[in-house]
């Protein structure tokens, strides 16, 4: 998708106003990355090879340039002094800012990227755990060449495996920073054994990264925020280490606040995926009772889940904002220090049966 988009360009630049040597001066950066290094910030700039007009075309490649500074433009400025082209920012996928930025420097960053007018609106926000944002944006192989477009479909198809990736646009991302009632959150990723990876999801409160939670529970967040909850995983474990797996395959999660609690309303169609467990699955009354079961195990869940929040003080699920927006009272933290109650509709599905109770 992002070739097409960078193929795009190229094709309005060469019938347009530009030329292709014009063209060629222009050093399209398709990813960024934010390190701090000595107290210096490290800016990485993932860039786009372009061949000059009789050199033999092949596979798209990139390459990555460093450049450190006291600020932010500054780092940015010292990669151009290192450049034989005009870095070209208008298709920049992603933004990669390193754990120690994101918990003490992000603010500078956001202020730079929404003070230039070269970075688009679309742009993404991830969080580096585990390695450098360098790293990360330097990760490339044969098959997957551009890092910043790897990152961005990771994050579109993992709704079709654990639901664990979040993206947004990145002015969306600020505004929730910037907003009452409502904090940002953002995927985070790493490297293991030389591939970029999924590693849960970055929980902000204002301007800083608050705490990290792992995969499963970024799953189960996407659940209660609604976010392609195509696949989230739901297990529990019988004698013997053995399990039954669960898996929502379709959801509809509402948040409601109350003046005295905060109730999660859910309809979920689930299927099984796997039973260890010996239930007869033939027997309607199996699927009675591991409904009854699963309900419970989702609602633990979404309860960690919610409870990190409360602990760090993050309205990453916009509860303050829409006890605001219900009451128009200014009790943005209100819900934290109330109960949580549930009202899910758990059905699963068997062989395109569903069996319900009355």
């Amino acid at each position: 998708m992002r070739k097409i988009l960078i193929l795009g360009v190229l094709v309005l630049f060469l019938g347009g106003c530009y030329d292709y040597n014009e063209l060629n001066d222009l050093a399209i950066v398709s990813g960024i990355g934010f390190d701090k290094e000595d107290d210096n910030f490290l800016v990485t700039l993932e860039i786009i090879s372009t061949k000059k007009e009789g050199e033999s075309s092949g596979a798209t490649s990139t390459y990555s340039v460093s450049g450190s500074g006291k600020t932010v433009f500054e780092a940015v400025t010292n990669c151009g002094n290192l450049m034989d082209k005009v870095p070209y920012f208008d298709h920049v996928d992603i933004a990669i800012v390193s754990e120690e930025v994101a918990k003490n420097d992000f603010l500078e960053v956001a202020e730079y990227m929404i003070r230039n007018s070269k970075f688009r609106n679309e742009v993404i926000l991830t969080v580096a755990s585990g390695a450098k944002a360098r790293d990360v944006i330097s990760t490339t192989k044969k098959e997957k060449p551009v890092a910043s477009s790897f990152i961005v479909d990771l994050l579109e198809h993992s709704n079709n495996s654990s639901s664990d990736g979040y993206y947004e646009p990145f002015t969306k991302t600020l505004n929730k920073m910037m907003s009452k009632g409502e904090d940002a959150v953002a995927s985070v990723v790493g490297v293991d054994d030389k591939e970029i990876v999924l590693k849960g999801m970055a929980i902000f409160k204002d301007f800083r990264l608050a705490t990290i939670i792992k995969n499963e529970e970024a799953a189960t967040f996407n659940l209660l925020n609604n976010f392609n909850a195509n696949t989230v995983l739901f297990s529990k474990e019988c004698k013997d280490n053995k399990k039954t797996v669960l898996s929502i395959y379709e959801a509809s999660v509402k948040i409601d606040v109350k003046e005295n609690y905060t109730l999660i309303k859910g309809k979920l169609n689930a299927r099984l995926n796997e039973d260890e467990c010996g239930y007869n699955l033939r027997d309607t009354q199996a699927y009675i009772d591991l409904e009854s079961i699963f309900k419970k195990v989702i609602e633990n869940k979404m309860n960690e889940v919610i409870n990190v929040l409360k602990q760090e003080e993050s309205n990453a699920l916009n509860i303050g904002k829409t006890y605001y927006d219900k009451y128009r009272k200014e009790y943005y933290n209100l819900w934290m220090r109330q109960d949580i109650k549930y009202d899910l509709d758990l059905k699963i599905n068997k062989k395109g049966l569903i069996f319900e109770v009355e």
